[in-house]
């Protein structure tokens, strides 16, 4: 079966180690992983900026990078959430109103998508740590990534105090409220220490460059690692990097 793997912007130019984890792993489960060349931007952030005639051309490259029938699986909840999001952009009963909404049933999260795989169980992930989750907003409240997590054998999965507060990214309003970021950011990170872990896992980028360009700042030696690497190295395919 094959997969077509979209790479939001922040893997492709800043964390590229994420999308290889990526491919190891689904790889692993057997699946045929394609990179369509020429991806940019997914169009968030002219969405959230309200420049909606940006985000419908960016949607309409994606219908032409994406055809279907295959699945998308992005490690991005944030811009997976953005492709199902892509048919609020067209007028219903239009021909990209259709191409949305194909596009957009068939578009996973990451974990969330390895959650519907049994096959991850029958490779025995193993990895002797103790990793604290960082439950990032933008997967919606979605608990695939302590299910899929769960499945590693040795892994203890630590919750911080408050596990659903948010770590002060949110996308431009880190830009906007900058002062008021950095405080929940500091609150997020004292609540994840407390927890005394080997590292700091989460299922999102934008998250987890947040977390640990505060952590660098401050001197901290914990790595933060996305899901996708910490699967990675459980199943013995790759390192992680941190």
């Amino acid at each position: 079966m094959r997969v077509l793997l979209q790479i939001p912007c922040l893997v492709e130019d800043c964390l590229p180690e994420i999308g290889l984890a990526a491919v190891a792993v689904l790889e692993r489960l057997g699946f045929d992983v394609e990179h369509p060349v020429g991806q940019t931007c997914c169009g968030q952030l002219a969405y959230k900026t309200g420049d909606v005639s940006a985000a419908r051309a960016l949607a309409k490259r994606m219908f032409d990078l994406f055809p279907g029938p295959d699945p998308v699986v992005s490690p991005s909840g944030s811009c997976a959430k953005m492709l199902r999001t892509y048919p609020q952009l067209f007028r219903r009963g239009t021909t990209d109103y259709a191409r949305a909404l194909e596009l957009a049933g068939r578009t996973y999260e990451f974990c969330e998508f390895l959650a519907s795989q049994p096959a991850m169980s029958r490779l025995s992930p193993t990895l002797r740590t103790r990793a604290c989750l960082h439950r990032s907003c933008q997967l919606d409240g979605s608990d695939a990534p302590a299910r899929v997590l769960g499945q590693v054998r040795g892994l203890t999965l630590l919750d911080p105090a408050r596990p659903d507060r948010c770590c002060g990214f949110g996308g431009l309003f880190s830009v906007q409220f900058p002062s008021v970021s950095e405080a929940l950011l500091e609150e997020k990170v004292d609540e994840i220490l407390a927890t005394q872990p080997d590292m700091i896992v989460t299922a999102e980028p934008s998250c987890l460059m947040n977390i640990g360009g505060y952590l660098a700042r401050q001197g901290g030696k914990v790595p933060v690692l996305h899901a996708a690497q910490v699967l990675a190295k459980a199943l013995g395919d790759s390192p992680w990097t941190a």
